[in-house]
């Protein structure tokens, strides 16, 4: 099993670079530079007690934001808890899982954990083959898509997600983490299509990433079969409240989206100012391609970016999340004073 790349912490880069922890700029991690909810604004909660196992208020939050019923969701510790769920529920030593390359590594991560054998189906100049996935979804026990695709920003039309889930005799997983960014959301078909389950999350546009809560909305027989294998306490009682006050709080959302979609088209023109090659993306992130030496580079200036391995489709690109102007103009001024390689 290959493990997941863990990011090194702020204070380790800090003393690695010499420079203030204050000064470390994330452009790594696919957050949103701003909380969507405070501490100092939720209610007392009773930390002495376990939480409420149905996750009632937090569920019915989710629910008014979809519209979607509360029995067709399911909510766990984060979007990647919900894929473990998906893993365990759906995948064993029989099953044959299809995703593309390159795309989320937890699909990968899960499924080798599961015991499934993996159907890789490799991109086209970093687009996903289309036709090649449809055909291997076919009869696979379950296909990964991710929409916008991390870590290249694609974003798929509608009508492919329902072309492979009608092709499909498995069940099709689609993380939608970006979905606020993209506007794109396969939700309309669940109902018509019992084998679509969505994924969602609060980390990124809802500003929740240390929080750690996600959500699956999918039909009847993939909600009952998620709750079976979901644990009963896994999202605190602190973790659930500020996730239902980030989701009454959809006006302060939407303008953080806003602000962050301005600054991709800024940060976009920014670094093709460069002659860098930058990717379409619907995510609130940049697939760049800089060549092996930048990233190195801007660590010692505390600036952090995601980068890939040698043997990969993307060795010669960095993704770099978009921030606010101040750090994203931090991140172009440190490219155009490196020389290129």
């Amino acid at each position: 099993m290959h493990p997941y790349e863990w990011e090194p912490p702020s204070a380790s880069i800090a003393r690695q670079a010499g420079v203030p922890e204050d000064q470390v700029v994330r452009f790594d991690t696919n957050t949103f530079p701003w909380p969507g909810a405070r501490l100092e604004a939720m209610p007392p909660e009773p930390l002495n007690e376990y939480p409420d196992t149905s996750y009632a208020a937090l569920t019915e939050a989710i629910a008014q934001y979809t519209d979607v019923p509360t029995d067709r969701i399911t909510v766990g510790a984060g979007a990647d808890e919900i894929l473990d769920l998906i893993a365990k529920a759906y995948i064993d030593t029989s099953a044959r899982v299809v995703l593309s390359h390159p795309t989320y590594p937890m699909f990968r991560i899960l499924t080798e954990m599961a015991g499934g054998s993996i159907d890789e189906v490799r991109a086209i100049n970093l687009h996903l083959d289309r036709r090649g996935f449809l055909e291997r979804a076919r009869g696979a026990r379950l296909s990964w898509l991710c929409n916008p695709n991390n870590p290249t920003g694609e974003l798929l039309p509608l009508e492919f997600v329902q072309e492979v889930s009608l092709a499909s005799d498995g069940v099709v997983v689609v993380d939608e983490a970006y979905f606020e960014t993209s506007g794109v959301t396969a939700l309309p078909l669940i109902e018509a299509l019992p084998n679509l389950v969505v994924l969602r999350t609060l980390s990124k546009a809802f500003g929740l990433a240390g929080v750690r809560v996600g959500y699956a909305l999918a039909g009847s027989a993939i909600s009952d079969a998620l709750r079976r294998v979901r644990p009963p306490g896994s999202i605190s009682v602190v973790s659930a409240a500020l996730g239902a006050q980030a989701l009454f709080d959809l006006d302060g959302m939407r303008q953080r989206v806003e602000q962050i979609k301005a600054e991709r088209a800024r940060l976009r023109r920014g670094l093709e100012a460069l002659d860098l090659e930058v990717r379409d993306s619907a995510a609130n992130f940049l697939l760049v391609q800089t060549g092996r030496s930048a990233a190195p580079a801007l660590l010692k200036k505390g600036l952090v970016v995601r980068t890939f391995p040698a043997t990969s489709l993307l060795a010669e690109y960095i993704r770099v999340t978009v921030r606010r102007p101040d750090e994203n103009d931090r991140l172009v001024a440190a490219l155009q004073a490196e020389p290129r390689s």
